[in-house]
């Protein structure tokens, strides 16, 4: 690379892109480090332990692993110096327990000419795909694979980098994040090599009489430590009000930030927000659309206001499949619209370790509403007043409790569990010539909050669908959060008291 043409290409990056060279240090693709998402944007970017949507392919991959239904972001950042971002990102829940995404980021800054030799353009890209999976019923962990490209006039680069995150949740007010971001080989540009921006990030929130508190610890490999802090209120159900802090001796977009997000039918959400410095304000709006799932909402694993109540005298895991079999074959039998006084057979399709309580439970209801039922192999009656008129042909799909999760109310806290119980049977009615008259599945669940002291007792002994496994509740669960909170936090001291790459 010729001088001028050195000396062009540096003044582009220092007087077009101020905030590479004065916010976020020397290395390379420092678009990297514009914060993306109104809502993370308004809270001062402090999301690490926050962040439930695609927007975690930015913040903490982690994230995916909470992702309730498909989830749209639609996001435009107005930056400094006419710098103009463009985010779009999808997510879903991939399976039971982990959640996948992808993302695209793009934009640049107008061309410019403060040399006499030439207006010059800057763009930026990244392709995002990522993982989370939750690895037990409080921790998520995640990954993502970003492909980068940057131009500077006449000049290209490329790179890949890696993400990685782990999300704790602590209790119901209080989760725990970390991330590291950006891993991977510089950006070359003709005979030079930029650094990518590796940052790590440690976070915390807490919600607090309606309030979400929030605050994260950042460090970029060349710039001292970043502290960000933030708020967010809903005064009402579709509104959210908002606020944040970034402070850091090395940084020029320590200020104040704010911004509001709108939401109806719990579906469609329209957010903004503002951000002020020494460089300047800055502008970022959001559309996000929650196309089925859960819409735009956090899931009930993580959502205390939608926890069901603690039962305080819980019935045994057994009576409750019970009840919940017997509201299944009600429906059932609604359903079906069977004659009064019908000559039934019923018939096992498949087998379940439940299906000999189903079976009973099916026959008490078929008998006490008159119905004459048979079951086991159907014999041929010669008597037209003993023929059987219907079959009903069954299959317990699923009959289990489980438990989902557990935590105490503090470190030393009294245990607590969450018990669900689903029962889900399909059914088939067939008349006198083997032709199927009607066909349909009925599911039942119930949530409750157990106190850690009765799960024993309510467990059935010899029956697995009714007596689910527990995590251990030692020390080793009380020091979990402590492990990994003290992993984490050495990696980032390790940054902390590194030297700067200057």
């Amino acid at each position: 690379m010729t001088s001028k043409k050195l000396a062009v290409l540096v003044a582009v990056i220092v007087a077009v892109l101020p905030p590479a060279s004065l916010a976020q240090g020397t290395s390379g693709a420092q678009f990297l480090g514009v914060g993306i998402g109104a809502r993370a944007a308004a809270m001062g970017g402090a999301y690490t332990s926050i962040v439930d949507d695609g927007t975690a392919l930015h913040w903490n991959a982690a994230g995916l692993s909470r992702v309730d239904g498909h989830r749209l972001t639609l996001s435009h950042v107005s930056w400094f110096s006419d710098a103009q971002y463009q985010y779009a990102s999808y997510a879903a829940p991939f399976g039971r327990d982990a959640g996948i995404g992808v993302a695209l980021e793009q934009g640049g800054a107008d061309p410019w000419d403060n040399t006499g030799a030439g207006s010059f353009e800057t763009g930026d890209f990244a392709g995002v795909v990522g993982y989370g999976r939750r690895v037990s019923a409080d921790v998520g962990v995640g990954a993502d694979l970003k492909f980068l490209s940057s131009s500077l006039g006449d000049y290209g680069a490329s790179s890949y980098a890696v993400d990685l995150g782990v999300l704790y949740r602590v209790n119901d007010d209080t989760n725990i994040g970390a991330a590291v971001r950006n891993l991977g080989p510089g950006l070359t540009f003709d005979s030079g090599t930029d650094p990518l921006p590796v940052t790590m990030t440690l976070g915390g929130s807490y919600r607090w009489h309606g309030v979400l508190l929030s605050m994260d610890l950042e460090k970029v490999n060349d710039l001292g430590a970043t502290t960000r802090i933030g708020a967010e209120y809903a005064p009402v159900r579709y509104l959210a009000l908002r606020g944040g802090w970034i402070g850091g001796d090395e940084t020029a977009l320590s200020g104040l930030t704010g911004g509001l997000g709108l939401n109806w039918n719990e579906r469609w959400a329209v957010d903004y927000a503002y951000g002020s410095s020494d460089l300047g304000g800055t502008h970022q709006f959001a559309l996000s659309a929650g196309l089925g799932g859960g819409g735009l909402v956090a899931p009930a694993s993580v959502r205390d206001e939608e926890n069901p109540p603690i039962t305080a005298v819980p019935k045994s895991n057994l009576t409750v499949i019970s009840e919940l079999g017997r509201e299944v074959m009600v429906e059932a039998i609604t359903r079906m619209g069977l004659p009064e006084g019908s000559r039934l057979h019923i018939r096992q399709v498949d087998t379940h370790d439940a299906s000999w309580l189903i079976k009973s439970i099916i026959l008490e209801e078929l008998t006490s509403r008159g119905h004459a039922v048979k079951a086991g192999l159907m014999a041929v009656s010669q008597d037209p007043e003993d023929a059987v008129v219907y079959e009903i042909a069954y299959r317990v799909v699923y009959c289990q409790t489980s438990l989902p999760r557990s935590w105490r109310a503090w470190v030393v806290g009294a245990r607590r569990f969450e018990r669900r119980t689903a029962v889900d049977i399909r059914f088939e009615l067939s008349d006198q010539t083997k032709a199927i008259v009607w066909a349909g599945g009925v599911q039942r669940e119930r949530r409750e909050i157990i106190a850690g002291g009765r799960i024993g007792d309510l467990e059935a002994p010899g029956q697995a669908f009714a007596s689910p496994e527990t995590e251990h509740g030692g020390w080793d669960k009380i020091f979990e959060p402590v492990i990994v909170a003290g992993i984490v936090g050495g990696l980032i001291y390790l940054f902390y008291t590194s030297r700067s790459t200057d």
